[in-house]
């Protein structure tokens, strides 16, 4: 086995940090790959797959869900009860910390699992945010 020491550390940037939070079963049972977020002081958990390429050639990354304030929740749609809202300019940040966490991933000899290693495959270096994976908030500040 390797050291995954490393792999699951946080990982500090100018905005906030980043770390590979792991693999679990997600509310709905289904397995999942996590990440944590800490901007402003506060910890949230997001979902991350890989989505391999029609030709199978190559896979791509894509954030499912994001803003849970707990690990947990992880898996399921964003939901105001459960989890964060965010600013337009809070989500570029959100998004800039993971495409910089993911060059640092990649360049780790244990990677988080999302960013297998196949000599069929490989990672695209594409990142791509489903339909409504974070809350955003409105002018009054509401999700």
């Amino acid at each position: 086995m390797g050291d995954y020491s490393k792999t699951f550390e946080w990982i500090d940037f100018p905005q906030g940090r980043i770390r590979y939070a792991g693999g679990s079963r997600g509310r709905d049972e289904a397995p999942i790959q996590t990440f944590a977020v800490e901007i402003g002081g506060h910890i949230y958990y997001g979902q991350i797959d890989d989505v391999l390429s029609p030709d199978q050639r190559s896979y791509r990354l894509e954030v499912v869900s994001f803003g849970w304030l707990e690990k947990e929740w992880s898996g399921t749609s964003p939901d105001p009860r459960h989890c964060a809202a965010f600013a337009a300019e809070e989500l570029e940040q959100i998004q800039l910390l993971l495409s910089q966490g993911v060059t640092v991933w990649c360049g780790l000899e244990e990677r988080p699992s999302f960013l297998f290693r196949s000599t069929k495959a490989s990672f695209s270096g594409e990142i791509t945010f489903g339909y409504g994976w974070a809350l955003i908030k409105d002018d009054e500040g509401r999700a």
